[in-house]
């Protein structure tokens, strides 16, 4: 009677009882060997998902060797439509190329790269000064970049005049505040403030020789030749007239517990990059003497 009454019966059934209803008629015994055929079919399919997804597991890359960590600072780098540019990122990916390494790069603060850089294994920072206070705190690969403090005019027929240090007592000059140039000037006597023309950065120092708002600029010949080329002025014009400081070197800098062969192979690619002419055209196409 029930079995004869159960369509009309199911269909009022609510949802907990109808499960049940068919959770007695699986333990009834009537259905026992009713999902047998399922199980070699669940293992087909299985096989064949793992199959499929076999080539895909293999095309995944290698992990990287390296985590190379920068900072924002034009023309050594910086990022441009999503895309990663500048003299150093260029310089870093020619030498991962010559010596096989692979890295994961990231642009961070400077501050937090520095401290990374410092406490993690196999961390490359990029570009960072040579200092003694640095040196046991990483291995050094290098160097990748000289970075001379020079004093600058604009060239041409009315060019300002210049003979000696002790001229620039007479004249304004632009310097980018808190940097070693400002520490030389100061200590040649020029601290006063109608002499000494502070600024927020080179760019703003080449902009101010341009106008004619300072005779004299202090600073490095990369940064300001690429300040006035964004500015659409010639970086022709920018002329050195005396170098300030010859020792001043940019270096790849890897944490001190890094592989050792890490370092070697970077060295080594650096090197052959420099012999074979890569890399004074790299300086070239970034206006670096």
């Amino acid at each position: 009677m029930l079995l004869m009454a159960s369509p009309l019966l199911f269909a009022s059934m609510p949802r907990f009882h109808r499960g049940s209803f068919f959770i007695r008629r699986a333990y009834s015994g009537k259905r026992k060997h009713a999902n047998a055929p399922v199980k070699p079919m669940r293992a087909r399919l299985i096989a064949l998902l793992l199959a499929l997804a076999s080539p895909i597991i293999r095309a995944e890359a290698p992990p990287p060797d390296l985590l190379a960590l920068t900072e924002t600072l034009p023309p050594l780098s910086y990022e441009e439509d999503g895309a990663r540019k500048g003299f150093a990122n260029e310089l870093l990916q020619m030498m991962l190329r010559d010596s096989g390494l692979r890295a994961a790069v990231e642009i961070k603060p400077w501050s937090r790269a520095l401290r990374e850089a410092q406490q993690t294994p196999n961390t490359l920072l990029y570009l960072t000064v040579r200092t003694p206070e640095r040196e046991a705190w990483f291995k050094w690969v290098g160097p990748a970049l000289p970075l001379p403090i020079e004093l600058f005019r604009l060239s041409g027929p009315n060019a300002v005049p210049f003979f000696a240090l002790e001229d620039l007592s007479r004249a304004r000059v632009a310097v980018a505040r808190d940097t070693p140039g400002q520490k030389m000037l100061e200590d040649l006597g020029l601290s006063d403030r109608d002499a000494l023309v502070l600024t927020n950065d080179e760019a703003q120092s080449a902009k101010l020789l341009y106008a004619r708002r300072v005779q004299f600029s202090v600073g490095v010949a990369l940064f300001q030749r690429y300040a006035a080329r964004k500015q659409g002025l010639d970086p022709e014009r920018l002329e050195s007239v005396r170098v300030l400081d010859d020792h001043t070197r940019f270096y790849f800098a890897l944490q001190k517990d890094s592989k050792p062969e890490y370092a070697a192979r970077l060295q080594a690619a650096l090197d052959r990059i420099k012999q074979d002419g890569r890399y004074a055209a790299l300086l070239k196409r970034y206006n670096h003497p």
